[in-house]
């Protein structure tokens, strides 16, 4: 009795942090699915706000801008996860080795992690990569050759590859722990075995260190799937919408066209594509997971 009476009283405790997580993550997703129904554009007050039901999700799904975002949301995600955690795994390995100046070559690979969006955008765009006065120019000339255009044709190669070079510390991180933690004896059972670096590492190490793997890529792919500083600061989603993602295109809708009900509308579905490659993803490695195990 004791005993039920205590479980009573600890669900009671928890019940303002409930409530307090509830208000704070629930309310905004209730208010942009409402928002989601309505047609409110604020540059024509005159029209007024009106319920349409789901006519802005027929409206952006008929839209042909939507369908490129989309496409380069998925470029730009895939290939940054992917390229991400093969580097990851390189500079892993490379840095779980005691060398002559390891600690320095850690802090550099890792640095890139704690510059701010917006300054890494505006060094990228203005000192290194503008064809005008930036490093592309300058060395554009040296050869004699036109600058490589990296906010026109390139566009959404220069956001994967900021995104990489952004993103690729973390994952670093996360997998050097998991290097770091492999028991020594299973490596050296391994070793007098005869088995070569490729076979350690594919049936050795990366089966033990899959559990650092899927958080890894399962952050990585909350973080490159919200990611908007390094677009709104380099390319503004351009040309036109070739290089945009979904972050960018919610605001491009409601700041820029100014049409809050559509942008609410594609809010939801990308926190809908988000929750399904999460839970497509999570499953694919709990699979990978039992299957080392």
């Amino acid at each position: 009795m004791d005993d039920e009476l205590r479980r009573r009283r600890s669900r009671f405790l928890s019940l303002p942090a409930i409530l307090v997580v509830a208000v704070v993550t629930q309310a905004p997703i209730l208010a942009t699915l409402g928002l989601s129904l309505i047609r409110w554009i604020v540059i024509r007050p005159d029209l007024g706000i009106t319920f349409i039901g789901l006519d802005n999700y027929a409206e952006l799904f008929s839209s042909r801008d939507f369908y490129e975002v989309v496409l380069n949301t998925v470029v730009i995600t895939v290939v940054s996860l992917a390229v991400c955690t093969a580097l990851g795994i390189l500079f892993g390995l490379m840095l779980n080795h005691d060398f002559p100046g390891v600690n320095i070559v850690r802090t550099l690979i890792i640095s890139p992690f704690f510059v701010m969006d917006a300054v890494a955008g505006i060094v990228w765009r203005t000192m290194l990569l503008n064809s005008s006065f930036g490093w592309n120019g300058y060395f554009a000339s040296l050869l004699g050759v036109g600058p490589f255009d990296f906010f026109g044709v390139h566009s959404l190669l220069t956001i994967t590859v900021l995104i990489v070079w952004q993103w690729t510390p973390f994952f670093v991180l996360i997998l050097l722990a998991g290097f770091q933690n492999i028991p020594p004896e299973i490596l050296d059972s391994a070793r007098v075995d005869g088995i070569g670096w490729l076979k350690e590492l594919v049936f050795i190490r990366l089966p033990v260190i899959m559990n650092h793997i899927e958080v890894a890529v399962l952050l990585g792919l909350i973080f490159v799937l919200k990611a908007f500083g390094l677009i709104f600061v380099t390319t503004r989603g351009g040309p036109g919408y070739s290089s945009a993602n979904l972050p960018y295109y919610v605001y491009k809708t409601a700041f820029l066209g100014w049409d809050v009900g559509h942008a609410a509308a594609v809010a939801v579905v990308t926190v809908a594509i988000t929750l399904i490659a999460i839970v497509a993803l999570f499953r694919w490695f709990r699979r990978r997971i039992v299957e080392a195990a």
